[in-house]
């Protein structure tokens, strides 16, 4: 048998030698507000297969003006045909999603698709952008708009983003107070956007790059641990790349709910959620979306649980983004 053993007391002295935890400094990655863009309707087929997928106008604007409620503050809208519950192209259709969503929530932010696709030729930055300008007597509709990678095909009219109308629509674009989101679909889309930049025809600091993953034609997620990794590394290359820009983050596919976490956890200062890019609930599960509010609601619950407080004041937003609104509300 052991023989008696004295007690050994653990004493302030001792605890505070042996597990210093206090004393730790901060770690100040998460120390950052954060902004919810939310993508809805986006291009999916809805009906039977997507239900959450909404097709009226009301019906869109309702959905919008949910994830607004719900902690969104900026929203990217690519509008359905009520006829067709099938996404178009189509500046007027649009401003009537739009407007009825300003109906219900007031001013939010929009990062609009104003780029159209002319047959067998490039892509126009211009034209659609100009007409929604003049609509809105200012930006209120387009405050900043989707500049894709050059060389990316508009697959439906066969066109091109091309050197020529990218640098031209920059150039516009940044005239006329849109702010250009330079899409990041891979690592070479940052040296065609640098070139830009250091050739002083993209000015209007701070930048906003959004890194793309899982969704299509961006760097691909569909493997664990590696999606995490390339997702790091990603956005370390964007980070070096652009120093002191703002950083988006868009992950779609099976992936996107550990991706979005992983975006939050890293600091970016903008995610994006939303039906446009995302299907499944979970990867490793068949259980769909049935709400696009709800991916935000996710995202703002990530969001508190990490303790980053989530933006919803549209000027913040603004004000974070380097944007400025030019309407009258």
């Amino acid at each position: 048998m052991r023989g008696k053993m004295e007690p050994i007391i653990m004493t302030k002295e001792r605890v505070t030698k042996m597990f210093p935890v206090d004393k730790e400094p901060k770690i100040m990655t998460l120390n950052k507000p954060l902004i919810i863009q939310v993508s809805c309707p986006g291009w999916q087929i809805g009906g039977a297969r997507f239900p959450a997928v909404p097709c009226t106008i009301e019906e869109q604007a309702k959905e919008l003006a949910d994830s607004i409620k719900a902690g969104a503050v900026v929203i990217h809208v690519h509008p359905r045909n009520p006829k067709t519950c099938l996404t178009e192209i189509n500046t007027a259709l649009l401003k009537e999603v739009l407007d009825a969503t300003f109906d219900k929530v007031g001013d939010c932010v929009t990062f609009s698709h104003t780029w159209y696709p002319h047959a067998n030729g490039d892509v126009d930055y211009i034209t659609d952008t100009e007409e929604l300008l003049e609509w809105g007597q200012g930006n209120k509709y387009c405050q900043g708009t989707v500049i894709l990678p050059v060389g990316h095909a508009a697959e439906a009219e066969k066109s091109t983003f091309s050197h020529k109308t990218t640098g031209e629509g920059l150039k516009w674009l940044e005239a006329h107070d849109v702010k250009p989101l330079y899409q990041l679909y891979d690592t070479s889309a940052q040296l065609h956007f640098k070139d830009y930049m250091d050739r002083g025809v993209s000015t209007w600091k701070p930048y906003n790059l959004h890194v793309n993953l899982g969704k299509h034609d961006s760097t691909a997620i569909h493997q664990d641990p590696e999606s995490f990794l390339n997702a790091i590394a990603n956005l370390e290359i964007v980070k070096k790349t652009f120093p002191n820009a703002i950083y988006g983050w868009r992950s779609g596919g099976r992936n996107w709910l550990p991706l979005l976490m992983m975006g939050i956890m890293l600091g970016v200062d903008l995610v994006q959620v939303g039906i446009e890019d995302a299907y499944w609930r979970w990867p490793h599960r068949d259980e769909i979306i049935e709400k696009n509010s709800e991916c935000v609601k996710w995202a703002v619950e990530i969001a508190n649980i990490l303790g980053r407080r989530v933006v919803t004041d549209p000027n913040e937003a603004r004000a974070i983004c380097g944007v400025k609104l030019t309407s009258k509300l």
